[in-house]
């Protein structure tokens, strides 16, 4: 069924807060036993042997079971039960089986072919349907051509996002739905999945349809680093410990001022140039307005701890970050290629990088640029644990996915002013029953 089907049926009503309206009930029924008990006093008539007994008021009560006051018995229980409704919140959704249909389009550097991506999107897309893009973050884009406004982005490509987004979006149209259906256009690639995906997985309660899309290629390779530092340089004989210095490379390491061939040499397609100055003169960065020190710094793969000074402020694309989160190297797309920035000063005389974590740690600055890209669609068991399988072999049910926490009633505050204003009617009338006739 598509977005907007109606199967019949009728818009039905849900509560926000159900065992308030269940407690009104059961006031209602306790002022209706109440009710019926009513205190009476019997008409006082004097016996002849009244001679005998001492002179003073005759008063007696007695109890008996009678229906009286129906109008003010039920004006009561609609106070009750106006109060109770207010209270737990009506929300009327919309008819019986309509299903709104939420459509995740990946536009990550996973995707091989974002054409065919948009095309297979646009099969399943109909009118009123969400359209959702994502890479390492999701966003719903707008406007009439908002599918054909998505363009591939480099950036890595989270399920996790778009699930999330997924869930956010269910949320908000869940009101005038009785289904949600999700669809993925996605490579499902394994670099789109993390250790948050399962989990955000198990907040959609139905299946998902997943429309495969061609994946991008890999770029994964063994990096060949070239330098005109000597091997006395302590960056260059940490890396060549790694056996990955060569006379040439697509990874050449600058630990001076750049030149113009440098630039040349790094717009070359495949070219990553690490510009990574063993001195503040051999830098030409923004300086810091005070130098301080700081005692880590961690990339993608691995962390080094020890005392480093900070001298510089970075800006670009942050690769590498230090213990606080600033930006301890940089990366800057320069034509095909890309310069990466590394403000990191070591001690010309440590031992830093010859120990094993500065290898794991320098290994995402050898990277190609953008990072490596794992290639390959993640396995048929992750794919169908995504889709649902068995235990998720149903659309899922709109009333699962609100957000009861912020949601609110529009019917709440007529409901108040409903049961106040009986209150004031109840207590006019107990007033006219007491008036003497």
């Amino acid at each position: 069924r598509g977005a907007g089907h109606r199967a019949g049926g009728s818009a039905h009503v849900s509560w926000l807060l159900p065992s308030a309206f269940a407690i009104a009930g059961v006031a209602a029924l306790v002022a209706t036993a109440l009710h019926f008990i009513a205190r009476s006093r019997p008409v006082a008539e004097s016996l002849p042997t009244a001679r005998f007994v001492p002179h003073r008021p005759v008063r007696a009560r007695a109890r008996s079971i009678a229906l009286s006051d129906i109008l003010l018995l039920v004006v009561r229980i609609a106070a009750i039960l106006a109060l109770g409704a207010a209270v737990a919140g009506p929300v009327f959704a919309g008819a019986r089986g309509r299903v709104r249909r939420i459509v995740a389009l990946d536009r990550s550097r996973d995707v091989g072919d974002m054409r065919e991506a948009r095309d297979s999107a646009r099969a399943v897309l109909r009118a009123g349907d969400v359209l959702i893009a994502f890479d390492s973050v999701a966003a719903a884009p707008r406007g009439s051509d908002a599918l054909d406004s998505v363009t591939s982005i480099d950036a890595v490509g989270s399920l996790s996002a778009a699930l999330a987004a997924a869930v956010r979006a269910a949320a908000r149209l869940s009101s005038d739905a009785d289904s949600m259906e999700l669809v993925l256009v996605s490579p499902i690639g394994t670099e789109e999945i993390d250790d948050a995906t399962s989990r955000i997985r198990a907040e959609w309660p139905g299946r998902i349809r997943v429309v495969p899309v061609p994946a991008a290629p890999g770029n994964a390779r063994t990096a060949r680093v070239e330098s005109t530092a000597g091997t006395n340089d302590v960056v260059i004989a940490g890396l060549s410990l790694m056996g990955v210095v060569h006379s040439v490379g697509d990874v050449r390491i600058a630990r001076g001022r750049l030149t113009a061939s440098d630039s040349v040499w790094a717009s070359d397609t495949g070219h990553v140039l690490v510009h990574w100055p063993a001195n503040d003169s051999a830098a030409g960065w923004q300086p810091r307005p005070a130098i301080d020190a700081i005692g880590g710094v961690t990339s993608a793969s691995g962390t080094l701890v020890g005392r480093f000074p900070r001298a510089w402020t970075l800006h670009g694309n942050a690769i590498v970050r230090w213990a606080d989160g600033e930006a301890a190297a940089v990366e800057h797309a320069v034509g095909a290629g890309c310069i990466r920035d590394v403000g990191i000063v070591l001690d010309p005389v440590s031992d830093l990088t010859l120990r094993a974590p500065f290898r794991r740690f320098v290994a995402r600055l050898l990277e190609p640029c953008g990072g490596t890209r794992r290639s390959g669609r993640a396995d048929s068991a992750l794919i169908a644990s995504l889709v649902g399988g068995t235990r998720f072999a149903a659309l899922a049910p709109a009333a699962m996915l609100r957000d009861r926490a912020s949601q609110s009633s529009s019917w709440a505050p007529w409901l108040l002013v409903l049961g106040a204003a009986l209150l004031l009617a109840e207590m006019a009338a107990r007033k006219m029953e007491k008036r003497p006739a």
